[in-house]
């Protein structure tokens, strides 16, 4: 059910609202969501996701897994985003090496898509393939059949989340087959992984971000489920 509102509602008023409908989408047209109005929704709908997309100042509450099942699971969550971040870096590092390159130069990065690629595509090594698209770069490991995408255009910084690619990462990751399955190839879930990850602060926006863009918090860890740092 899509809503046109002018500022966010009550709670209680969502609540009844979820009551009739499975799926609710909030589209605000003067005011703009804040995020602690968000988290609060979050927790009040614990299995569901209520998730923003800043730029259409839109919000939307679908099904998805529970709150306590992200939870009970957040070590290896959080060890899919760190695979995640340190194979982006990785690989990126060994494009510098391969094609003697400064990734502190966009322009060297621009010239091995435009003009020392076949169609934007090639090859690193012996395993692993790349093709630039748009603002993203995509790998794919020909003998593990490993794939992620990497955005390569915030400078060094190459750990940009994306719901999509970063699920298509864990499916893809012989390591990560236990989370896969509990994400059961659902974008919803997904999601609502990063979302509880970010209310928690394993997850911080990226400096310079326009839209909420997330990366990992590589200075808070999960040590168990019960305790932090």
């Amino acid at each position: 059910m899509t809503i046109y509102i002018k500022k966010s509602l009550e709670i209680q008023k969502v609540k009844k609202l979820l009551d009739e409908n499975e799926t609710l989408l909030f589209i605000l047209t003067v005011d703009e969501f804040s995020r602690d109005y968000i988290i609060n929704l979050q927790n009040e709908f614990p299995n569901h996701l209520v998730s923003q997309i800043k730029w259409m100042n839109k919000l939307y509450i679908v099904p998805s897994i529970s709150t306590e099942t992200v939870l009970e699971n957040l070590n290896e969550f959080y060890k899919c985003f760190e695979l995640f971040d340190k194979t982006a870096h990785s690989l990126m590092n060994l494009m510098s090496d391969t094609f003697n390159i400064n990734l502190k130069n966009s322009s060297e990065l621009y010239d091995l898509k435009r003009n020392r690629s076949e169609k934007q595509r090639g090859n690193l090594n012996n395993e692993w393939k790349y093709h630039f698209h748009g603002k993203g770069c995509s790998f794919t490991n020909s003998v593990t059949n490993q794939f992620l995408d990497v955005q390569i255009n915030n400078g060094l910084e190459f750990g940009e989340l994306d719901t999509y690619y970063l699920m298509k990462f864990i499916q893809t990751t012989k390591s990560l087959k236990e989370m896969s399955l509990i994400l059961n190839s659902e974008s919803n879930n997904m999601q609502k992984v990063i979302e509880i990850l970010w209310i928690n602060e394993y997850l911080v926006k990226l400096p310079r971000g326009t839209n909420d863009e997330l990366i990992i918090n590589r200075n808070k860890k999960p040590v168990d489920n019960n305790t932090y740092k």
